[in-house]
């Protein structure tokens, strides 16, 4: 949970309840520096309870969660503050771009600048009069002192230009646009650097390309190792890595230190096989202590066979005419229409009452800061500690997976649709497979089932007895 500046209290805004809901919220402002990220002014994150007491107490860790998420918004790349006094002004940039156009390379050290000569006076007065006058008084013994901010400013001025302590994300820009990187590797490239800055500040190492040595690039992923897939980590050094590369052919830097750095995938062997959940497992999910937004994520998984993302992305225009429109999925033949089932009707009609058109189904719902198209990304992690806590955690001869997870309700939703004798073709169809429509006759030909077809396909899954949904 985000801590808040030493000497400061605490301050947890107090629930409050929203229109047409039975549940408390907190709601958090969202300061100006975060807001061209997240997109809004406020935060708001339903506590799941109707109970004032057990709310402020949800309260401390939602808004935690949500001042952490805030302050990943107010950050730039290189993880300085946007907002945050001290940050180069427009005046500094502009007077760091002239001076890196008149440097020339060291002949004596591939990477590094020298002022040319004609030149030294001006900078000399230039990086003196960033630093300001010194704040102490000249006794012949101590040294001077400067303004820390301006001091600050004036050591990145020349670390810049004389290129001995370039920020690890300061040629990024430069580096995509040249290369037109695409918006989904500029995203892992944009993280991949973030990782690696916080981790140098964690590890007293500088933030500066320079400090990025082969020995300091393997410490870094042998401890970014830790919680991520090696398919995520080797994403992460194959980001570096090319941009490293172009670094080195722009003579930014000497050389690549993530050359051979990817790891080997471990054996899966030991994994589960993942399965659908069991109708019991269904209603014990269902009535069990879910918070609200975890209980509607789970209805809606399990009643259309949605991916996690695709319900995470629904706005209130995606629910008009009886279905949910999915327009941003994994595939193509995931941008389909799913029939609305009869048994969501009542959650539908809550979530969008005197809401906007292009309001989000699950406002409460956040995504990464590099990835805004992954809304509901926490929900997996949230599912994962609530069925472990209501004891459901199966796993096949010990492995270390459980079986089942947040995906296995889009499964028992196909499963279920197969059971009912449903066209093996439609159901693919409802869920946005390609698999089950290939062939010259489906996959070319056919212009796909008929509304009618699709709904019959939704209609024939039905949930085990919870009682009425709401």
């Amino acid at each position: 949970m985000a801590k808040p500046p030493a000497g400061r209290p605490i301050s947890v805004p107090s629930p409050i309840k929203r229109g047409g809901s039975r549940f408390y919220y907190v709601r958090v402002k969202v300061p100006q520096g975060a807001r061209e990220v997240l997109g809004k002014t406020e935060l708001w994150q339903s506590l799941g309870t109707e109970d004032l007491a057990v709310a402020r107490a949800r309260a401390v860790v939602e808004v935690g969660r949500m001042r952490e998420q805030i302050e990943a918004a107010r950050r730039n790349p290189d993880g300085t503050r946007k907002d945050a006094k001290g940050d180069p002004t427009a005046e500094q940039r502009k007077a760091e771009a002239w001076w890196m156009e008149r440097r020339v390379p060291d002949p004596q050290q591939s990477g590094r600048y020298v002022i040319p000569e004609d030149l030294e006076a001006a900078w000399d007065a230039t990086v003196e009069e960033l630093a300001g006058e010194p704040v102490n008084d000249d006794d012949g013994v101590s040294g001077p002192r400067y303004d820390p901010d301006r001091e600050r400013a004036a050591l990145a001025l020349v670390g810049k230009v004389r290129g001995t302590a370039v920020p690890i994300a300061e040629e990024l820009d430069r580096y995509m646009a040249q290369e037109g990187v695409k918006a989904s590797y500029a995203a892992r490239t944009r993280a991949a650097t973030k990782a690696l800055t916080d981790w140098l500040a964690a590890n007293r190492h500088a933030d500066n390309i320079q400090s990025v040595t082969g020995r300091v690039a393997d410490q870094f992923a042998d401890s970014a190792a830790e919680g991520r897939t090696v398919k995520t980590l080797n994403s992460y050094i194959s980001a570096l890595s090319a941009y490293w590369t172009w670094m080195k052919k722009r003579h930014v830097v000497d050389a690549n230190p993530w050359v051979g750095l990817s790891r080997k995938e471990v054996d899966r062997s030991a994994n589960a096989k993942k399965r659908a959940f069991t109708d019991p497992e269904i209603k014990a999910l269902l009535l069990g202590p879910a918070k609200a937004t975890l209980r509607d994520m789970m209805l809606l998984a399990a009643l259309t066979g949605m991916r996690q993302a695709e319900i995470g992305n629904l706005r209130v225009r995606d629910t008009e005419g009886g279905v949910f429109v999915v327009i941003r999925s994994k595939t193509t033949a995931g941008e389909r229409s799913v029939p609305i089932h009869p048994d969501l009707t009542a959650l539908v009609a809550r979530r969008v009452e005197g809401k906007a058109a292009d309001a989000y189904l699950l406002e409460e719902l956040t995504a990464p800061a590099s990835r805004p198209e992954r809304r509901g990304y926490k929900v997996a992690e949230w599912f994962t500690a609530y069925r472990r806590d209501l004891g459901l955690d199966a796993r096949q001869d010990g492995r270390r997976q459980s079986d089942a997870d947040f995906h296995s309700f889009r499964r028992w939703f196909a499963t279920k649709a197969e059971q009912a004798g449903q066209p093996p073709h439609v159901i693919s169809a409802v869920l946005g497979h390609k698999e089950g429509r290939g062939g010259m006759t489906l996959g070319v030909y056919s212009a796909g089932p008929s509304l009618e077809q699709c709904r019959a396909v939704v209609e024939a899954v039905r949930l085990p007895d919870i009682g009425p949904l709401k």
